[in-house]
């Protein structure tokens, strides 16, 4: 609920406005009244709502100087001025401190709620806005102000859970393609680094433990498939507000430490755990795959040219590595480690931001350890291989080909591993496709050609239920795709223009 300070001179017209607020509005409740503005702003300062409702003309201080005044210390609230028609000269000068509209007086219900619902939709947009940014500060471990925790976040704990599809965020390219947020059932907000991962912040005042628990499982199980793995790390108890940032963080941390490629698990992520400890398991993981030796042996089959056995070796690797949940981070370097021996072995001059990023590419994309496999053989493999794959990457062609194929399959689970086996293609392959056209990537295009497609439906058919058209353009989860039309659009599919 949004919080109202009334600030007027008269007490029968503060409780006019205020019983109003209560029968007509329940999306507000008054935070605070009073008599003057400097009355108000002192009022304002101490409650911080959300809205303010004044009238223009009061003693000790008027109602255009407290705007100002709060519009000078910083602090940005949409104000609703009550005015006589004898004043609408304040108005005007009101106007231009950012006033979001006036009331004439008599006021009247009619004329009350002309003024008042346009500024409630104004709220929950700013809402909306305000608690992505805060969450993505956290997320990135930036310094976020306790004030705008509290205001945004106002109940006293929350459960908390991150859970991520796939492998982690790339970090060479921009991981902000869509960003997530929706209420469900306003008791759920959701936000994430990307649209593979979602961070699960929901008021312990509003369900238990067990059904937040439960819910998560439900969500987990929904979002695995045959070809995805996903990642659940999550906090014991109910975090205090006061801890929030530090909780996220610690949420983090934990993702990054520990996912591994292809392994399905859940972590628990508790504040207070022995990080020592936590240190302790961690090596102890790494050290299962010994990671010179496995450097050095893959060297050697290079400079022997036995390239059969080095692609066995490096599958060994990749399985082991699965079996005893070896941090991606971790595989990662290997990885990169022998890549480079590569490139110097065959005295490459490939472009290394392209190689990075075809490196990235695969373990952003793998769902499975074989798929990740698969993608760094087909990157290796064209040092010493003329691929024949790589005729077609300038070919406008084959990019119409694949767009005809996405078009007359969005209705359906298409993913880019399913794409890349329908058109014998690696994953990094298809992205370094699209970029060399000078197109987003595969995914992003995907996703947005679904949204295009979820408007030319609606628009169709304005009256078609949100699950239907989320099933039309490959989304079985309604939430989800109202989750991702929103993200793309600025606006929920039931507010898409022609639903109203």
């Amino acid at each position: 609920m949004f919080r109202v300070l009334v600030v007027d001179d008269e007490p029968a017209a503060v409780e006019y406005i205020c019983s109003m607020i209560e029968k007509k509005c329940p999306d507000l409740t008054i935070s605070a009244t009073a008599e003057n503005g400097r009355e108000g702003l002192l009022k304002f300062h101490e409650y911080m709502p959300d809205l303010i409702i004044s009238d223009v003309k009061m003693p000790i201080m008027d109602g255009l100087d407290m705007i100002k005044a709060i519009k000078d210390s910083g602090e940005q609230v949409p104000v609703l001025l009550l005015s006589g028609y004898q004043e609408f000269e304040y108005v005007k000068t009101a106007l231009t401190y950012g006033v979001a509209d006036y009331i004439l007086k008599p006021v009247t219900p009619d004329g009350f709620m002309a003024a008042v619902v346009p500024v409630i939709r104004l709220l929950r947009q700013n809402v909306y806005e305000q608690r992505k940014e805060l969450a993505r500060s956290m997320i990135m471990g930036e310094d976020v102000r306790e004030e705008k925790i509290r205001r945004y976040f106002p109940e006293q704990a929350y459960y908390m859970v991150v859970m991520r599809e796939n492998g982690l965020p790339r970090r060479f390219t921009d991981t902000r393609e869509t960003e997530l947020i929706s209420e469900l059932e306003e008791i759920m907000f959701v936000y994430g680094r990307d649209e593979r991962e979602a961070l699960y912040i929901c008021p312990s005042a509003a369900v238990s433990g067990a059904e937040f628990a439960g819910y998560m499982r439900e969500e987990r199980i929904r979002k695995k498939g045959s070809h995805n793995f996903i990642t659940v790390v999550m906090v014991e108890e109910a975090v205090a507000r006061e801890k929030l940032k530090d909780a996220v963080s610690g949420l983090y941390e934990e993702m990054n430490r520990s996912l591994s490629i292809g392994v399905t698990q859940t972590i628990l992520a508790g504040m207070d755990r022995d990080k020592e400890e936590l240190g302790e398991k961690q090596e102890a993981r790494i050290h299962e795959i010994h990671g010179m030796e496995v450097i050095n042996g893959l060297n050697r089959y290079l400079e022997k040219r036995d390239y059969g056995k080095l692609f066995e070796e490096l599958w060994k690797m990749i399985e082991k590595a699965e079996a005893v949940k070896y941090p991606q981070l971790g595989l990662e370097r290997l990885v990169r480690q022998f890549a480079s021996k590569v490139q110097q072995y065959f005295d490459s001059s490939q472009d290394v931001l392209e190689e990075e990023l075809m490196l990235e590419d695969a373990f952003y994309e793998a769902g499975t350890s074989r798929e990740l496999y698969e993608s760094l053989k087909s990157i290796l493999v064209r040092y010493w291989k003329k691929d024949k794959e790589s005729v077609k990457l300038d070919s406008p062609e084959f990019i119409e080909e694949i767009r005809e194929y996405v078009e007359s399959h969005l209705s359906q689970e298409l993913t880019v591993s399913g794409l890349c086996r329908e058109f014998n293609l690696s994953q990094s392959y298809l992205n370094l496709i699209f970029r060399k056209h000078g197109m987003e990537s595969f995914n992003t295009y995907l996703r947005n050609a679904r949204i295009e497609r979820a408007k030319e439906i609606m628009e169709r058919n304005p009256q078609m239920f949100i699950k239907d058209v989320a099933m039309m353009v490959g989304y079985k989860d309604q939430f989800y795709f109202s989750r991702i039309f929103r993200a793309v659009t600025g606006m929920s599919p039931s507010g898409y223009p022609g639903r109203q």
